[in-house]
């Protein structure tokens, strides 16, 4: 049985990076742009209305942000997954995302597979940030911060893989659990960390420095 098709909304202002994205996805048979909007606000309508599965944003919009654009999304009842796909990417602003509410971080540099790999990642509730983004992310983090003390050795050991990038079947391969397990797992460390999203429990992992740089 083939897979289920993902159903995308695109939010971007520069026509080249659109037609660079509709080729991008072109290539593949479970992805499908439903919609597309040059800024926030006709994006923001076009989720009402198709209800994708996956809203992929720029960050740098004219009139209303994609951060912005974020927040407003997931006021909406059963809000679509979101990626962000930017020029530019840092510490301030990746943050501020990740605590609207997305999943992923992309630069318009990455290959373009790894564009393909983001979305299918944000629709299945796993995160993908761009090496090149993680790297300047990682930079800021010289001072780690304390993990909270109420965290097991498991549960510091899963939100270590978390932020390595390692989705639930690979995760559950490391551990020797089975994924619908790990998937359990890392919904509970969401909740008793209070992040929004696998890339926000990500962005905490190296911030306590689980993840060797």
């Amino acid at each position: 049985m083939p897979p289920p098709t993902i159903r995308v909304v695109v939010a971007e202002d520069d026509p080249l990076a659109q037609l660079a994205i509709e080729s991008y996805v072109a290539r593949v048979d479970d992805i499908e742009i439903v919609g597309s909007a040059p800024d926030g606000a006709p994006a923001l309508e076009l989720v009402r209305t198709l209800r994708p599965d996956v809203l992929l944003t720029d960050i740098h919009m004219p009139q209303m942000t994609g951060v912005e654009l974020i927040r407003r999304v997931f006021t909406l009842a059963n809000p679509p997954r979101v990626l962000c796909f930017t020029v530019l990417g840092d510490e301030h602003t990746m943050r501020t995302a990740l605590e609207a509410g997305a999943s992923g971080f992309l630069l318009k540099v990455d290959p373009p597979d790894m564009l393909i790999h983001g979305i299918r990642s944000a629709y299945h509730g796993d995160a993908l940030v761009s090496p090149r983004l993680l790297a300047t992310v990682l930079r800021q983090f010289q001072r780690h911060a304390q993990p909270p003390s109420d965290l097991g050795d498991t549960e510091l050991e899963l939100v270590r893989l978390v932020g390595r990038g390692l989705d639930n079947a690979e995760i559950a391969e490391a551990v020797f659990l089975a994924p619908s397990t790990v998937k359990t797992y890392v919904s509970r460390l969401l909740k008793k960390t209070g992040s929004r999203s696998r890339a926000q429990l990500a962005a905490k992992a190296h911030e306590w420095g689980l993840v060797d740089n």
